[in-house]
């Protein structure tokens, strides 16, 4: 008991150094600092803007335009850069690993708390957005942090089998910034779930983050609790990533130090 609460400190100690690390290493010599954040949701904000005037799409009934795409946009980035931030996360400390006997899975999230602080900053701007537009926090907002953990354990999910590949042959990298574009557009960020066809509905059904965001936006928009079903495929989806991926992840990182 002793020596678990031990490795704890040491590993919760290790994870605060390596996120300061890289949000020095990622903001020190900028103008701008941490505001470089909200430049991407702001550039595909008025992407998906032109998107919408473009090809004549309707706003969603009771659900303001800007809102409704910050929303999206705020978890599918968050997704992204977790997952985006994975790989690297384990080969920029080989070296720590070589000298200090860590589960490589601290590194995976040590790496992903800087896209996770960025996530809550975009829900703080997400309440004062809704805020102007008269839709004001009830006690159903109490699950987003909930929304946010279940993109948090699908992204992680993901992030394994991509770790796991990678070490194998890095060629999923090459082809994982493309992947993760189409399947942004794969879900319903920009659009209602209700415009995709019949035959395609399968993909919104059964997509994590399409459920998460459709989840989200039934508390923001309408005070609606999450529906067990959605709920229930997003879990099953997340626990049969983390049953494939978390010993595909153990077995091929034993050898990473002799990799790299």
């Amino acid at each position: 008991m002793h020596t678990r609460h031990r490795n704890w400190r040491r590993y919760s100690a290790l994870i605060k150094i390596i996120f300061w690390r890289e949000f020095n290493a990622m903001y020190r010599r900028t103008a701008l600092g941490p505001f470089w954040a909200l430049i991407a949701p702001a550039a595909y904000l008025m992407v998906f803007i032109f998107f919408r005037l473009m090809f004549g799409l309707k706003n969603h009934p009771g659900m303001p335009m800007i809102p409704f795409l910050f929303s999206g946009l705020s978890l599918w980035l968050f997704f992204a850069a977790a997952v985006n931030v994975a790989f690297p996360s384990i080969i920029k400390n080989v070296r720590i690993l070589k000298k200090i006997p860590v589960p490589p899975l601290v590194f995976l999230f040590a790496g992903v708390l800087l896209p996770l602080v960025t996530c809550g900053v975009y829900m703080v701007l997400l309440e004062l957005l809704l805020a102007y537009y008269g839709f004001y926090p009830t006690i159903q907002h109490l699950a987003i942090p909930l929304i946010v953990l279940f993109v948090l354990g699908f992204a992680s999910g993901i992030s394994l089998l991509v770790v796991s590949l990678a070490l194998y042959r890095q060629d999923i990298l090459q082809i994982l910034p493309t992947i993760i574009q189409l399947g942004m557009f794969a879900t319903p960020i920009f659009f209602p779930p209700s415009i995709v066809p019949e035959n395609l509905q399968w993909v919104v059904a059964y997509n994590p983050m399409a459920l998460c965001v459709g989840m989200l936006r039934g508390i923001i928009f309408t005070a609606a609790w999450p529906e067990w079903l959605p709920l229930l495929k997003t879990v099953l989806v997340i626990s049969g990533l983390w049953a494939i991926g978390l010993p595909l992840f153990k077995r091929t990182t034993k050898y990473v130090t002799d990799q790299f």
